[in-house]
């Protein structure tokens, strides 16, 4: 069954904040609080995975410039949920081998991707949507 929304296209049904250390430890905690959320959606179990898997890409590339906090909102739409992490990195990234392999894995995993950087801060909002069946 489809969630069913009063709500106008494009406005959310509910918006949960949640601002992380930026400390490595705490990735778990944004990837629960996305497999949570996404748990009360109608997105399958891989679907979720896939949320998990890119907001602890997300949430990790941020710690690992720096950033002494992340901010991360969820946005829960009818069939679909957009997340945003902004940080403000505090020194250059470290150099990898594969710099773009995890912004791939990312646009891989999910629906829409869009990455900024306005000023220090940085953002990327990223939207999964519900797979029909």
């Amino acid at each position: 069954m489809e969630p069913q929304s009063s709500a106008p296209q494009g406005v959310h049904l509910d918006r949960i904040d949640l601002v992380i250390p930026g400390r490595a430890e705490y990735v778990a905690v944004a990837r629960l609080a996305a497999a949570a959320i996404a748990g009360r959606m109608t997105f399958s179990f891989d679907e979720i995975e896939d949320l998990k898997v890119a907001v602890g890409e997300v949430c990790s590339a941020a710690i690992l410039a720096g950033s002494p906090k992340v901010q991360i909102a969820f946005e829960v739409h009818a069939g679909q949920l957009d997340i945003t992490v902004v940080h403000t990195p505090t020194k250059a990234p470290r150099p990898r081998r594969e710099p773009d392999l995890d912004k791939l894995l990312v646009q891989v995993l999910m629906d829409d991707v869009l990455t900024r950087a306005d000023g220090a801060e940085h953002l990327t909002r990223m939207s999964k949507r519900v797979a029909k069946t």
